[in-house]
């Protein structure tokens, strides 16, 4: 198995051309690996056959896969990347709103059947002199790492690492992040005021241990959002890094 990729190519039998009819043959691959993923036989980020596999299975020129390759394209059934093949994507996009940090991070507002959040990550550390300088602390001081990756309707759709100074949030504990949302967790949990928050936004590529979290493909595009929060004495109480799928998530600009 490729360490890039979710899985290896799945056995070439689920394409089916009939050459006694009048189907073209791009169609009959077409149809094919969309009966294929209807069924269940491929999933999402399954790898397609190259045009050159497919040609020497059938005897068939390669304008023929090309084609049907394009339609599956054109459907956004299918998606290629640059030197590395053709995916199946059948993952929903997902439309997040950009108004205010509750809605971010809580996932309230987002009208999909199922939101899980995964940990993967809880540490106690030092760390580093970057997140020391993200959280305001004078001196090496220790924080709380949670990484997590949030689902929406069973897709893996966010990784989010949140970093807590210690000193604010004493006693901290795995079950508190899984049992509550970031603003639940700072205000109720712990009893500050989300006062305001400062986010920076750019597009990135994904690391190797990214998209094996991500359940995507190398070097797969993403949307970094970097947001700080400040209480009422506009002291830096939680520092938290979000990665958006790129392919798979579009944001709303809504009036406040």
């Amino acid at each position: 198995m490729s360490a890039n990729y979710k899985k290896d190519v799945p056995p070439l039998n689920y394409i089916q051309i009939d050459k006694t009819i009048k189907k073209a043959y791009y169609l009959q691959i077409k149809d094919s690996i969309k009966d294929a993923i209807q069924k269940g036989v491929l999933s999402d980020m399954d790898k397609l056959p190259t045009e050159h596999e497919i040609c020497e299975v059938f005897g068939i020129s390669d304008i023929v896969v090309k084609n049907a390759y394009k339609l599956l394209v054109q459907e956004g059934i299918v998606t290629r990347v640059q030197g590395s093949g053709t995916y199946v994507s059948t993952r929903k996009v997902f439309r997040f709103p950009l108004k205010g940090y509750s809605e971010l991070s809580s996932f309230e507002s987002y009208r999909y059947q199922s939101k899980e959040k995964r940990i993967i990550l809880f540490e106690d550390t030092l760390g580093d002199e970057n997140i020391h300088l993200a959280l305001d602390l004078k001196e090496p001081a220790p924080y709380y790492i949670a990484k997590y990756i949030v689902l929406v309707d069973n897709a893996e759709v966010l990784l989010q690492t949140l970093y807590l100074p210690r000193a604010l949030f004493k006693g901290l504990m795995i079950d508190d992040i899984k049992e509550n949302n970031l603003p639940k967790l700072i205000e109720r949990r712990y009893g500050y005021t989300m006062n305001r928050v400062k986010s920076g936004f750019h597009p990135v590529n994904l690391s190797a241990s990214e998209v094996l979290l991500l359940n995507t493909y190398k070097n797969a595009a993403a949307h970094r959002v970097k947001t700080t929060i400040y209480d009422e004495s506009d002291t830096i109480i939680a520092y938290l890094d979000t990665l958006f799928l790129g392919e798979y998530t579009q944001f709303e600009v809504l009036n406040a």
